[in-house]
């Protein structure tokens, strides 16, 4: 038997009133006398899949965001178009993307947008969601003014106009798991109240299934550089650092330096802005050239390692 949702009942009142000892198979009987239309459009409502919950100081973020070049270091003035790129990851996941590299910018876009959609209770604004500008922009740590407002609205473009296909081998016991789409499906501009109407493609929450980590939004505000920020998410989807080698740093991050010896350079600036920022205890390059990195004690424990 079908199980009636709310809304479902609802409708079923408005329709076709019945006693309060209606019985469930009444109810179901009244749902399928909907005209088709009100059928798929209930159905649409109830199946948009439901975000993890996580606390508002942080933002909830699939590992495969950030421990990948999907959102990657990329210098100003050298994003480039791709088509069918094999984008950088570790050893398991494969991503192939389409579309205007993005960048840690447009990593913030999408992590407040997914936040602000976890908090909404509403199902039909939860799937076409509205976000105001100069708000969003501050809750990202940037200005409202004109460029900020236009940077907006070509990150939106980006995360728009993207092919991204996964495919995580979850060990031979558990299968695999594939995802293929846009990052956001569409957004809307309203002049009259200078807000979006964003849908963001629901197949994303398939991500957070294969595994998420709660990222300190704050401490993350306060970093300035790409690297520094790409390098804070790295460490906090893992709940015990390992001795990483800078060559494959470098290669995961997606790094435009030529150089391994300039690449180091901006690492250990980078490093120093996470021990400023407290996500970091401190850090060390080994004689391997591998950098290992000392979490505070507290931030273990919350995470349960």
């Amino acid at each position: 038997m079908k199980t009636i949702s709310s809304k479902e009942a609802v409708i079923s009142r408005e329709f076709f009133p019945a006693e309060p000892e209606a019985s469930g198979l009444l109810q179901h009987r009244c749902f399928d006398s909907l005209s088709p239309e009100m059928r798929q459009k209930i159905e649409a409502i109830e199946q948009i899949p439901l975000l993890p919950d996580w606390p508002d100081k942080t933002r909830g973020i699939p590992n495969i965001c950030l421990r990948s070049a999907l959102f990657g270091v990329i210098k100003r003035g050298r994003r480039k178009a791709v088509k069918k790129e094999l984008i950088a990851s570790l050893k398991g996941v494969a991503i192939q993307y389409t579309g205007w590299r993005l960048d840690q910018g447009d990593f913030d876009v999408l992590a407040q947008a997914l936040h602000f959609q976890s908090r909404e209770p509403d199902p039909e604004k939860r799937q076409f969601l509205r976000i105001k500008v100069k708000p969003f922009l501050a809750a990202i740590g940037r200005q409202g003014g004109k460029s900020g407002r236009e940077w907006l609205k070509d990150s939106l473009r980006r995360l728009t106009a993207t092919a991204v296909e996964i495919k995580v081998d979850l060990s031979a016991y558990r299968g695999s798991f594939s995802y293929t789409g846009s990052l956001v499906d569409e957004f809307y501009f309203s002049d009259e109240d200078q807000s979006y109407i964003v849908r963001i493609n629901p197949k994303l929450v398939g991500l957070f299934d294969v595994g998420w980590t709660q990222v300190q939004w704050q401490q993350r505000l306060q970093l300035k550089t790409d690297l520094a920020k790409w390098l804070h998410g790295f460490y906090a989807s893992h709940r015990a650092p390992y001795p990483v080698k800078i060559t494959t740093l470098k290669h995961l991050c997606g790094s435009e330096c030529s150089r391994l010896v300039d690449f180091r350079r901006s690492l250990r600036s980078a490093m120093s802005e996470l021990v400023q920022a407290g996500a970091v205890l401190g850090w060390n390059i080994d004689p391997e050239d591998k950098l290992n990195v000392v979490r505070h004690p507290q931030a273990l424990k919350k995470e349960g390692a």
